[in-house]
């Protein structure tokens, strides 16, 4: 099927702030402030006119139509990010070693994971974006405005502890996404 243009809007809620200049769109609400470029979508037009963002695309393909509807998505979880916030939980699992994971300090953006499986050495991954990160001896929680930042920044901790060259089914050790909320509202929970 060919299409002649598609045409989509996404409103956006009175308290937050947006400006878009040259496909950089900016949202600002009460929990923080998303900036986010656009310019790689070369077919796609972002217009702002009032509180509603149009996009268009002209004489598409299916690849134009996709990317458009992305685009779409990506805006609405920038709305709900700077309305609610995004929290991510997870859990630190040990069968020996008990695991320690320090959250940054000052201006650093390193997370330590210490005593994974026994090693004297820390394992070190960075944290992505403006993310809170707070932990203690059960738990991390990584939270911020950003949907893409928290899921990124929790996906280098359960990287970083993966295990290579053991048994996995013996060495479950690690640190592993439990719950994922936006706002106080569980997007989705192992149980």
């Amino acid at each position: 099927m060919k299409y002649v243009a598609v045409d989509e809007e996404v409103k956006i809620p009175d308290d937050i702030s947006v400006s878009l200049k040259d496909k950089i769109l900016t949202l600002e609400g009460k929990k923080g402030k998303i900036i986010k470029d656009f310019s790689h979508a070369k077919k796609i037009d972002l217009k702002l006119i009032g509180n509603i963002i149009y996009l268009h695309v002209d004489f598409p393909r299916k690849n134009d139509i996709a990317k458009m509807y992305t685009i779409k998505n990506i805006i609405g979880n920038m709305i709900k990010g700077v309305q609610m916030g995004y929290e991510y939980r997870m859990k630190i699992v040990y069968s020996h070693f008990p695991i320690t994971v320090e959250p940054p300090k000052g201006k650093s953006d390193e997370i330590l994971i210490r005593n994974f499986i026994g090693e004297r050495a820390p394992r070190v991954t960075k944290k992505i974006g403006d993310v809170k990160i707070k932990a203690n001896k059960e738990e991390v929680i990584v939270s911020g405005v950003s949907k893409e930042h928290v899921g990124q920044t929790c996906a280098n901790i359960q990287k970083l502890c993966k295990i290579r060259e053991k048994d996995k089914r013996v060495f479950q050790d690690g640190v592993y996404v439990y719950k994922k909320l936006v706002g106080e509202e569980v997007l989705w929970e192992l149980r």
